[in-house]
């Protein structure tokens, strides 16, 4: 019996129908694009004011609603907050307000997005409103110091006004000098039953004027408050501290009175713990208290005329809280002379430092005084000093001095009361290329030599030191040479050169850093030298002194020597032999035939 064929069709046919009945649904999902899974929920309490979670949204290919669900009232009560991608400002955020929130409290939050093909919803987070309050900064009452109390200041704040009243508050007070940008901080905590608000800052520096700030947060919350606004303060002075002295001897004057600038400033890095009113000055001849002279003065640097012995100068700083230590100097004598155990000290440059070192034959000398003031040609220098102990070196910052200047630097030893004989140097912070080159002339031309002269570049176009010259020069269409010397030569003598040629010289000076070149000159060797113009003068007139020789004597040998001079005299034979025949009978019988 043959099968028909007819009920495979109809399968065929019904399976092509579900295909395409199919083939719509299944592009639509492989189209479908579910919203991200937010992630990274997080949320803050801001005390008394609304609960604000927020999210990270991921990457949105079309609108997206988002829905905050909420259980709070320990889960007995539940709230949700809508926001969505297009509308909301802060499309990643949502808040709860008043009176739906309570503290103490736990509660639930989940994120539902959903867009047009879906709905996904974050993982549930659970959140204590005490572990994430936030509360507004405190306000800064007053900052001063405590009257009695030194290097301390009192900080006084009012409490946040909105701020857990059953709940402890911790602090964090940071603070700074006015003239620094590093900050440092204090921790501390206060009692929600402590209605003191106030704290003391204690191990500060006296006399300085100091910015405070103060934030908070509830005991227990990862969430600080805000810094409140920043308030200054001051610390008590004190009264001053010892000074360090020294002077600048000038040579005497006509009356044998000697001028000496007395200076006096703090120890490097001592803090300043006081407002100076004045300083008290008095001095005395060394063998003689009973001379006892006084000055009061306010101001800086004060000149003393003092004989031509030694003195004793003492001093002190004074304010309103007391006096400082005696500080004292002695003046030698205009004759006395000084001691000298400096053999040699040099200056050399470390990153961002000069550093001077020298080397000392007396060992029992460790205290120094180092003395730097600019080299300037115009200007008065302002002396800067500084003394060292326990060592042999001294360093300072490069901005601290002048870039491009000369500076002199002397260092003075000092044993016990007595200055050394100063050992000095001159050094640079900073060196560059000189603002200009030497100023070049030429003299003593000859034919092969020439000597290049040049002057010293001024102090303020040097911008380092000098370490050497460089001589250029070049025949005209030739080719070029140099020479260089040393920095003490300002002169130079090129030979070798070619006789009667056009050459173009200039004389370059170099610091570390660099040269810079003068202008250039030109000039010509001579054609012959002096020794040579003599000698072929010498040799022409010898020769034309020669030949008149040679020719007298010649002329001498004749008979007729009348001729000969005739001759020599410059007339003509014809002239003299007819004033002969004519004038002198004698010779006209002689001329006959016998």
């Amino acid at each position: 019996m043959k099968l028909s064929p007819q009920p495979s069709c109809v399968y065929l046919g019904m399976m092509w129908t579900w295909a395409l009945w199919l083939f719509p649904l299944l592009c639509k999902f492989s189209l479908a694009a579910l919203p991200a899974k937010p992630e990274n929920i997080s949320c803050v309490y801001y005390y008394r004011k609304n609960l604000t979670c927020t999210w990270s949204p991921g990457e949105e290919t079309s609108y997206t609603q988002y829905t905050v669900r909420r259980t709070y009232s320990y889960g007995q009560k539940h709230d949700n907050c809508t926001t969505n991608s297009s509308t909301s400002e802060n499309r990643a955020a949502c808040s709860f307000f008043l009176p739906r929130i309570t503290n103490p409290d736990n509660c639930t939050i989940e994120v539902e997005a959903q867009n047009a093909d879906g709905v996904i919803t974050s993982d549930m987070t659970y959140w204590h409103l005490e572990g994430i309050a936030k509360t507004e900064p405190p306000e800064i009452f007053s900052v001063k110091p405590v009257w009695g109390i030194k290097r301390m200041i009192q900080i006084e704040w009012i409490k946040p006004e909105l701020a857990p009243v059953s709940s402890n508050l911790k602090y964090t007070l940071h603070f700074r000098t006015v003239n620094s940008t590093s900050w440092m901080e204090v921790n501390f905590t206060k009692n929600r039953r402590d209605t003191d608000q106030t704290h003391n800052l204690t191990g500060l520096q006296a006399f300085t004027e100091y910015v405070i700030a103060l934030r908070c947060a509830v005991d227990g919350s990862k969430f600080w408050s805000d810094w409140s606004q920043e308030k200054m303060g001051m610390t008590e002075e004190e009264a001053p501290c010892g000074l360090e002295l020294w002077r600048v001897l000038k040579p005497a004057e006509a009356d044998g009175r000697r001028p000496v600038q007395l200076l006096w400033k703090k120890p490097r890095g001592a803090p300043v713990l006081e407002k100076t009113l004045g300083y008290n000055i008095w001095y005395f001849p060394e063998n003689n208290t009973n001379l006892t002279e006084t000055i009061n003065t306010t101001n800086q640097p004060l000149e003393l005329h003092l004989g031509g012995e030694s003195y004793w100068v003492s001093m002190i700083s004074y304010n309103s809280l007391g006096k400082s230590p005696v500080a004292t100097l002695r003046i030698p004598a205009i004759q006395e002379k000084s001691f000298r155990c400096i053999e040699v000290m040099q200056a050399c440059l470390a990153e961002d430092r000069l550093v001077v070192k020298w080397q000392s034959c007396a060992l029992d000398v460790n205290t120094w005084m180092v003395e730097w003031f600019p080299d300037m040609d115009s200007e008065p220098p302002t002396l800067s000093w500084e003394p060292v102990s326990q060592a042999k070196n001294w360093t300072i910052h490069q901005d601290k001095l002048k870039p491009f200047w000369c500076y002199n630097i002397s260092v003075y030893p000092m044993l016990h009361d007595k200055v050394g004989e100063p050992y000095s140097i001159q050094a640079y912070a900073k060196e560059g290329v000189p603002s200009e080159g030497p100023e070049t002339k030429v003299e003593n031309i000859g034919v092969k030599t020439v000597t290049i002269m040049w002057k010293e570049i001024p102090k303020r176009q040097r911008k380092g030191i000098i370490c050497n010259y460089t001589i250029f020069y070049q025949a005209e269409g030739g080719k070029g040479f140099s020479k260089t010397v040393n920095s003490s030569i300002l002169q130079y003598s090129l030979e070798a050169l070619q006789r009667k040629t056009s050459y173009t010289v200039q004389v370059m000076a170099s610091t570390s850093a660099g040269g810079t070149n003068g202008t250039s000159i030109n000039f010509k060797t001579l054609s012959f030298s002096v020794f040579e113009i003599i000698l072929i003068t010498t040799l022409i007139a010898g020769g034309l002194l020669l030949l008149i020789i040679l020719t007298a004597a010649y002329g001498l040998k004749k008979p007729n020597s009348q001729v000969m001079l005739m001759l020599l005299s410059g007339t003509t034979l014809r002239e003299p032999l007819q004033e002969s025949q004519i004038g002198s009978p004698v010779l006209a019988q002689r001329s006959q035939p016998c």
